[in-house]
């Protein structure tokens, strides 16, 4: 999508048309990539097109006024996030997905790993909660855990310059950034997600939202600033304009054009 500057109203009836889109999509068929690749490319439509459908009730729901901008840009974030993974599972599909969906091997092994630990903590609150968690979600899987993470983890590592081996932070072994540069989204990522970051990471740019200078000295308001509201549904047309040209090419749905119309 062009970055243009619109009206809220003009951006959140593109969001409208983009939503709608996106629901028309009949998948009839695996993708010749693999259930792995299609079954992700459907999990992020599906995210994708719930979270516009929360903007939009949003939108509905309260005066533009007081529109809540801090929860709309927590939820759009994630919306690029899946786009800029979209498109690097996209170029290379079997093997990425395939990676993509194994890491979770790992995540639950560090769950699992953090919940023994603490379950010795020296607050007897922790220990009590620990030792509940571990008995309703990993004392009957523990052993094919660490069964399945021995299987897959030498795929998940870097070696340090000593030798050390040490498990990616995410799936790619790859920040987002990184990512998002090998997808040719450089620019969104250090215009527009880092403004949403704030909102995630709670930095001072949060809390300015609420407040308020002037004569009589400070004051805090949940009142929209002026251009939130824009922000808000401008980054998400963006953001699945762009995932919806990739989903409707992949499963030759729609093309461009299709997708290009919902933005005029």
């Amino acid at each position: 999508m062009s970055v243009r500057i619109l009206t809220s109203d003009q951006y959140i009836n593109i969001l409208d048309k983009l939503f709608k889109l996106g629901i028309s999509a009949e998948i009839k068929k695996i993708h010749k990539n693999g259930p792995e690749y299609t079954s992700l490319m459907v999990c992020f439509l599906n995210h994708n097109l719930k979270s516009a459908e929360c903007l939009l009730k949003l939108s509905n729901s309260f005066e533009k006024r007081y529109f809540p901008t801090t929860v709309g840009y927590t939820i759009v974030r994630p919306m690029f996030e899946i786009d800029v993974n979209a498109h690097y599972i996209s170029k290379d599909p079997i093997i990425r997905a395939h990676q993509y969906i194994e890491y979770d091997y790992i995540v639950k092994k560090r769950q699992m790993d953090a919940c023994t630990k603490h379950m010795n903590s020296n607050k007897p609150d922790w220990r009590e909660g620990m030792e509940m968690t571990w008995k309703d979600d990993w004392s009957d899987i523990q052993q094919e855990i660490n069964s399945k993470f021995d299987l897959v983890h030498s795929r998940f590592e870097k070696v340090t310059k000593n030798g050390k081996h040490i498990l990616y932070n995410n799936w790619s072994g790859k920040s987002i950034r990184e990512m998002a540069i090998e997808v040719d989204h450089e620019e969104a990522y250090d215009i527009f997600y880092a403004d949403l970051s704030s909102f995630t990471h709670v930095d001072v740019r949060l809390a300015d939202r609420f407040l308020r200078l002037n004569r009589s000295g400070m004051s805090w308001s949940t009142e929209a600033k002026y251009y939130d509201i824009n922000s808000v549904f401008r980054y998400a047309d963006i953001f699945l304009s762009c995932f919806l040209s990739l989903f409707g090419k992949t499963f030759d749905l729609w093309c461009d054009k299709e997708v290009h119309k919902c933005l005029g």
